[in-house]
């Protein structure tokens, strides 16, 4: 069955709810004021079967001007829009608002009711006809359906239902793979049931015994019961007024405004990026940072709007801005919205949601802001992943902020992964990150070996530890950034030393003597060199000169460092190393004094020796002794030494 929302736009008292009567047989005015007064002031829900496959759920919205956020709260989901102009009055304030706010938020397809045709004759009639159309002309309803009716006689009632039938096999098909939001317009309590939400679902699907979250409070239940136009339900689809009785909730801790979602599906946002159009008929100018009402599905907040290139927007005027909430919505890009001024409470213009978490303006540069590229799949979900920043989204997250289906999100993700303009960091969560910051982190590991060779010209290079410590994103994102330099010979990877493929360490003259020199000092006394304090007195150095000048003996393999500040030549460690393991063959053990014996050396220098073997893992140690590793020995036999 093909699901359809209509719903009704015009002037107070203009028979808006007496129309969906006469099309339902339902009178949508619920609330005793209503009933008193003879206008509506909330919401009103109907619906009509039209046939055995289509089902029209009907949304009826208030008509007043002090109850705009109403209207836009129930026209936020509807597929076809059903402007009531009565032949009486013709065309008033909240038509034309009412028309704008419907142009604002995309609606495409619609049709013009003139009601209360049995109150007045041909002429005048004609007369409400001409100032209707020249309302409607260069909108979504130009040459749209023009009906007159009377909801007290039945006329003209039969027309309408044919035309909407006609329309609504215009409405595309909505996708039951995407993600559930259901925009909360309604909040009640049944006896016996608990609390009741209800909203026109705009995406995804509920079902009994789902487990959901209330956004943005984050609120966790599931679904007892799900009723949808007066009939019980297992599953409820995009397109239909649902009514969802959740478990273990309060009515007061949930209102309209509200999301329901599955868990984890969506995020809270303060800050959305837009393309933002001001209404031609806009009475107040907008300013840079100029604070208004958003009117987001159900959910009105303040908010501040950014411009990024200007200080006022004229009317008919259309930007790329941003949108700073004071509290939290739940959007997706794609998402229509319409804004209002605070005061006096007047339509200034609306928009679509380009990225729903976005950073704010002043962390990227005007000119990268205006021209991101935003009309194509790919370009859009480019967007948003370069909006994620520097750690990237999840696959999950960006199916919720783009409002794609999961195939056409997979798609478009192998399309941005072959042209490499994304990159996928892992094959579990699925994050990904823009080819962009994968570019940045490269840059700054090229800066910094830059200056620590610079800074250092006589160490080989950095170690991936420090080097890491300095770049932003995650050790996945650096890993890819670091090999890929690696592999295109940029850098060169020397176990745990990077250095840049154009480095090589070249000593001079006064440098080359004061190696030679630090070489001298340590071998002429083998068994007891002297530590690094001694070595900076005997060659008159500076700390840093000397510390750079022993890495290059290091890497010549000439000399080996035991222990901070503590070297011994390499023949001489090789000499100790063949008659420890002499020893150990032929004895399984030994005591630091027959290491004594070995070497020739005091407790100084042995200790520093034994531990060096210990994590050259030649040796292990058990209490007082050294064995041989995986030289076969057991626990047991261990335990007896």
């Amino acid at each position: 069955m093909k699901r359809v929302i209509l719903g009704t736009a015009g002037h107070i008292d203009h028979g808006k709810t007496q129309l969906v009567r006469a099309l339902t047989g339902i009178d949508t005015d619920r609330l005793k004021e209503e009933k008193e007064r003879g206008i509506s002031i909330e919401l009103g829900f109907a619906y009509l079967d039209l046939g055995s496959d289509v089902r029209i759920g009907i949304v009826d919205v208030p008509g007043h001007e002090r109850f705009v956020r109403q209207m836009v709260a129930g026209a936020g989901g509807i597929d076809i829009a059903a402007l009531i102009v009565a032949l009486d009055e013709g065309v008033m304030p909240q038509t034309v608002e009412h028309l704008d706010i419907l142009c604002l938020l995309g609606i495409k397809h619609g049709l013009v009711v003139l009601t209360k045709m049995d109150l007045v004759d041909e002429e005048f009639a004609l007369l409400a006809e001409e100032y209707t159309k020249d309302l409607v002309q260069g909108t979504f309803l130009e040459n749209a359906p023009m009906v007159r009716v009377s909801s007290k006689t039945g006329e003209g009632i039969e027309e309408v239902k044919n035309v909407v039938l006609n329309l609504s096999e215009k409405v595309g098909e909505k996708s039951v793979h995407g993600l559930l939001r259901l925009p909360i317009d309604r909040v009640f309590t049944l006896k016996g049931h608990g609390t009741v939400v209800a909203g026109t679902l705009i995406s995804g699907t509920i079902s009994v015994g789902d487990d959901v979250e209330i956004l943005p409070q984050g609120i966790h239940s599931s679904v007892r019961s799900i009723e949808s136009h007066n009939r019980f339900e297992q599953q409820s689809f995009p397109g239909e007024r649902v009514a969802v009785n959740l478990r273990g909730i309060e009515q007061g801790d949930v209102h309209r405004g509200n999301v329901v979602t599955h868990n984890g599906e969506f995020r809270p946002s303060y800050i959305v990026d837009v393309n933002f159009t001001s209404l031609n008929r806009s009475p107040i100018r907008l300013t840079n940072l100029k604070k208004l009402r958003l009117h987001h599905y159900t959910t009105d907040v303040e908010a501040t709007i950014a411009l990024p290139d200007r200080e006022c927007l004229e009317p008919g005027e259309e930007v790329v801005a941003q949108l700073r909430t004071s509290s939290p919505i739940v959007p997706a890009t794609g998402d229509r919205f319409v804004v209002r001024a605070l005061s006096p409470s007047v339509t200034l213009g609306g928009g679509v949601v380009i990225n729903p978490r976005a950073p704010k303006l002043r962390a990227r540069s005007v000119k990268s802001f205006l021209e991101t590229e935003r009309e194509d799949d790919p370009s859009l979900i480019a967007s948003l992943i370069k909006g994620a920043g520097v750690n990237g989204v999840n696959r999950n997250e960006l199916m919720g902020m783009s409002s794609f289906s999961s195939t056409r999100l997979d798609k478009t993700l192998d399309k941005l992964r072959t042209k490499k303009i994304v990159i996928q960091l892992d094959s579990t969560e699925r994050r990904l990150v823009h080819r962009g910051f994968l570019e940045l982190v490269q840059r700054k590991i090229s800066d910094k070996l830059v200056r620590f060779h610079k800074e250092n010209p006589l160490k080989e290079g950095i170690s991936k530890q420090e080097l890491r410590s300095m770049t932003p994103g995650s050790d996945r994102l650096f890993k890819i950034a670091l090999d890929d330099l690696i592999s295109s010979g940029t850098l060169v990877d020397q176990i745990n030393t990077i250095r840049s493929a154009e480095h090589f360490v070249k000593l001079k003259d006064d440098e080359k003597n004061i190696k030679e020199k630090l070489f001298g000092a340590i071998t002429t006394d083998k068994r007891t060199p002297p530590v690094l304090k001694e070595l900076i007195a005997t060659v008159g150095a500076e700390l840093k000169q000397v510390k750079s000048l022993l890495s290059v003996l290091e890497k010549e393999g000439k000399i080996i460092k035991v222990k901070e500040e503590m070297y011994f030549s390499s023949d001489f460690i090789q000499t100790i190393k063949e008659k420890l393991v002499a020893h150990l063959k032929k004895e399984g053990f030994i005591t630091p004094s027959g290491f004594q014996e070995i070497t020739k050396s005091s407790r100084k220098y042995n200790i520093p020796l034994l531990e060096y073997f210990d994590r050259e893992k030649l040796t292990l140690r058990v209490g007082d002794h050294r064995v041989l590793r995986g030289a076969g020995s057991s626990s047991e036999d261990q335990k007896e030494l």
